[in-house]
C-alpha cells in the first residue's frame, strides 16, 4: 500500500510540474479557441436570413448542406490551400466518383485537415510528457502518421471512382442491348433511357448516369448531355456509346442495329480483357513465389547439408571416434587419424604339437 501511495504521489508531482510549465499556455490556447468559436457563431446567426412572418424559411436542398461537421466544415476545409486548377480537378474527380453533393469537397478536405493535425497534436503532447530521449522518435512517428493519414480521404475518392467505373463497364453491354430493344419497339431515345434506368437495379451507378443524361437532355440538348457524360465517366466504351448516339440523332439513322453491333463489340472486348487478366496471373505470382516459397524450400533442402558441413569444419561440434575426447577439424584430421590405433597385430598361426611316437 505505501508503494502505491508513493507512485501516485510521484505522478501527482509530475503533473504539477507539467502544469506549472504549460498550464498558462494551454489555458490561453483554449480561451482563444473558445472566443473564436463564439464570434463565428454570432456572425453566422447574423448572416442567416430572417423568416417572414407566418411563412417558413425557404430551404434549398442542393445548397443547404452543412457537411459532415456542420457549420465548421467549410472553415476546416479552408485550412488546406489549393489553386483554382486543383479545385476544378478535384471537383471533376468527385463527380467521377459519384459524389455530387455540394458539401462533398468541403467534407473531404475537412477530414484531410483533421487527419493531418490530430497526429501532430498527439505527438506533441506525448513528446512533452515522455522522457527527453523519446522526443525525436515520437515527433518522427507523429509526422509520418500525419502524412499517411492525410492521404486516406483522397485515396477513398480514387478507390470509389475505380469501383464505380468497373460497375459501369460491367453493365454497359446489357444496357446497350436494352436501349436497342426499346428503340426497336418505338420508344424515343429519352424515354428509352428512362425505361432502361428503371430496369438496371443491379447497376445503380449506371442507372444514375442514364437518369442524369435524360434530365440534362430535357433541360438543354442531348449533345451537351452526352458530352458531360463523357467527362463524368472517362471510359473508352462510354465515349464510343456517346459517339454512336450523337451521330445517330444528328443523321437520323437507325440506332438499333448500331447499338446491337456495339454491344457485341463490348462483349468481345470484355472477354479479351478477362483473358488478358488470366494470362497475367502467372506472371504476377512469380514474385510471391520467389520471395515467400523459394526461401522456405531452400532452407528445407539445404539445411541438413549445411549442418553436416558445420559439424565437420567446427572442431567444437565433432568428437573423435576414438573416445579419448580429442576434437578435430580440417587442420587436425590427419593428427586424429594418426592417433587412432589402427595397427594390425600379426599373430603366427598356432603350431601343432606332435605327440611323441611311442615305440
Amino acid at each position: 500500500m505505501p508503494d502505491i501511495l508513493l507512485l501516485a504521489l510521484g505522478y501527482w508531482q509530475d503533473l504539477a510540474h507539467l502544469w506549472s510549465e504549460w498550464g498558462l499556455s494551454i489555458l490561453t490556447f483554449a480561451n482563444v479557441v473558445l472566443l473564436a468559436m463564439i464570434i463565428r457563431w454570432i456572425l453566422v446567426r447574423r448572416a442567416q436570413p430572417k423568416a417572414s412572418a407566418g411563412l417558413p424559411p425557404v430551404v434549398d436542398p442542393e445548397t443547404d448542406d452543412p457537411g459532415a461537421f456542420g457549420a465548421l466544415t467549410p472553415a476546416l476545409a479552408a485550412q488546406i490551400p489549393e489553386s483554382a486548377k486543383e479545385t476544378r480537378d478535384f471537383q471533376l474527380l468527385l463527380r467521377q466518383a459519384g459524389l455530387h453533393r455540394p458539401s462533398a469537397r468541403y467534407t473531404i478536405y475537412a477530414f484531410r485537415f483533421l487527419l493531418l493535425v490530430t497526429p501532430l497534436i498527439i505527438a506533441g503532447v506525448c513528446a512533452v510528457i515522455a522522457p527527453q530521449a523519446w522526443t525525436l522518435p515520437i515527433l518522427v512517428a507523429g509526422g509520418l502518421s500525419s502524412a499517411v493519414l492525410s492521404i486516406i480521404p483522397r485515396m477513398y475518392v480514387f478507390l470509389r471512382r475505380r469501383k464505380r467505373y468497373e460497375e459501369i463497364r460491367s453493365g454497359l453491354a446489357d444496357t446497350i442491348d436494352m436501349l436497342g430493344m426499346c428503340l426497336t419497339g418505338g420508344l424515343s431515345l429519352l424515354d428509352s433511357l428512362e425505361h432502361v434506368a428503371g430496369q438496371m437495379g443491379a447497376y445503380p451507378a449506371l442507372a444514375e448516369e442514364l437518369r442524369t443524361v435524360r434530365r440534362q437532355a430535357e433541360v438543354g440538348s442531348l449533345k451537351l448531355a452526352l458530352e458531360d457524360l463523357t467527362r463524368r465517366v472517362d471510359l473508352p466504351e462510354v465515349r464510343q456509346l456517346c459517339a454512336v448516339l450523337s451521330r445517330g440523332t444528328q443523321l437520323g439513322s437507325q440506332l438499333a442495329s448500331s447499338l446491337s453491333e456495339h454491344a457485341d463489340h463490348l462483349r468481345v472486348a470484355l472477354k479479351q480483357a478477362a483473358l488478358a487478366r488470366a494470362n497475367k496471373a502467372p506472371v504476377k505470382l512469380v514474385l510471391p513465389i520467389l520471395f515467400c516459397l523459394a526461401p522456405a524450400a531452400l532452407i528445407v533442402l539445404t539445411a541438413p547439408a549445411f549442418l553436416e558441413l558445420k559439424q565437420f569444419f567446427d572442431p567444437s561440434l565433432m568428437k573423435s571416434a576414438s573416445g579419448k575426447g580429442v576434437s578435430f577439424g580440417t587442420n587436425s584430421v590427419v593428427d586424429a587419424i594418426r592417433d587412432l590405433d589402427q595397427r594390425v597385430i600379426f599373430e603366427p598361426p598356432p603350431t601343432e604339437i606332435v605327440p611323441p611316437i611311442s615305440q
